[in-house]
C-alpha cells in the first residue's frame, strides 16, 4: 500500500488576551480565534498535526491553559511555538517538551522531520537564532540528510517584502537562511509573525511559507505600518512520502470572524 502524504495545518499569531472584548487595530482576536478553532474541528480527521507559530498571547500568560486545552480536543499533535509577545515563563510551563501539544525541538510525524527553534528575545520584538541553536540545528541537520525537514520558528528568516515588519524580523536570518540553503532535505522554513500568506523563495532557493494570522492582518508590501481587517487564515501543508511539499492558504469567510 501506498503510504499517503502528511497533512499539516498551520496558525499563527492568535495575540488573545482574557478579556473577550478587546481589540487588536478594529479586530476582535478571541472572537476570530473561536472561528479558526472551530474550523480545526471541522477538519480534524484531515489532519496528521498542527504548527502553531507563535505570539499565542498578546503579552499575557493566563490564556495558555485555554489554548492547551482547545488543541488537546483536537485529538492531534500539535507543535508550539514561542513568539516576540509570549510569556517565556508561563509559555514555558503550559506547553512542555512532553506531550502531544508541546513545543519541542524535533517532531517526526511520516517520513518528515519537524525541527523547531525558539527565536524569542524576551522584550523585543525583533528574534534571534543564536549560535547555540544553529549550531544544534547544523548538527541535527547533517544527522539525516536524506529525510525530508520543514524548520518551524516564530519569526521570518528573510525578508517578505514588507519593510517595516521586515525590520524585526531575525536579527541572524542571513546566517539561518545560509545553513538551510545548504541542506537541500530543508524543504522550507515555516513561520509566523509577518501577518500575512508568504510563499516565496530565497536567492538560494530555500522556500519561505507563513500563514495569515487568526488575529489581524498586515498589509502585504507596505512601507509603513498598516493593518487590514481582511479574514484569518490557515495554511496546509502536504507532505508527500517522496518528499515534495504542497502547501495552500485556506481563508475563513468574514462572517464567520
Amino acid at each position: 500500500m501506498q503510504a499517503s502524504a502528511v497533512r499539516l495545518l498551520q496558525i499563527t499569531d492568535t495575540h488573545l488576551r482574557s478579556d473577550p472584548a478587546w481589540r487588536q487595530h478594529g479586530v476582535e482576536p478571541r472572537r476570530r480565534y473561536a472561528a479558526v478553532l472551530a474550523y480545526l474541528h471541522e477538519h480534524a480527521a484531515g489532519i496528521d498535526g498542527l504548527l502553531v507559530t507563535g505570539d499565542i498571547s498578546h503579552d499575557e500568560g493566563a490564556v495558555y491553559g485555554g489554548v492547551r486545552a482547545d488543541l488537546e480536543a483536537l485529538g492531534r499533535p500539535a507543535l508550539v511555538l514561542p513568539g516576540n509577545h509570549d510569556v517565556p515563563a508561563a509559555f514555558a510551563e503550559a506547553f512542555p517538551a512532553a506531550g502531544a501539544v508541546a513545543f519541542t525541538r524535533e517532531r517526526r510525524l511520516g517520513g518528515w522531520r519537524l525541527l523547531a527553534l525558539d527565536t524569542q528575545l524576551p522584550g523585543a520584538v525583533h528574534g534571534r537564532v543564536g549560535e547555540a541553536q544553529l549550531a544544534w540545528l547544523a548538527r541535527a541537520l547533517e544527522a539525516a540528510p536524506r529525510t525530508p525537514t520543514l524548520v518551524v520558528l516564530h519569526h521570518q528568516p528573510a525578508p517578505v517584502g514588507t519593510a517595516w515588519i521586515d525590520a524585526s524580523g531575525l536579527a541572524d536570518g542571513p546566517a539561518l537562511c545560509a545553513l538551510l540553503e545548504g541542506h537541500p532535505q530543508v524543504r522550507a522554513a515555516v513561520f509566523g509573525h509577518v501577518h500575512q500568506a508568504v510563499d516565496r523563495r530565497t536567492a538560494g532557493g530555500l522556500r519561505l511559507l507563513a500563514a495569515p494570522a487568526t488575529s489581524v492582518q498586515f498589509r502585504a508590501g507596505s512601507a509603513q505600518k498598516a493593518f487590514e481587517a481582511g479574514p484569518p487564515g490557515v495554511r496546509w501543508l502536504a507532505c508527500e512520502p517522496q518528499g515534495e511539499l504542497a502547501s495552500w492558504v485556506a481563508r475563513l469567510p468574514l462572517e464567520r470572524a
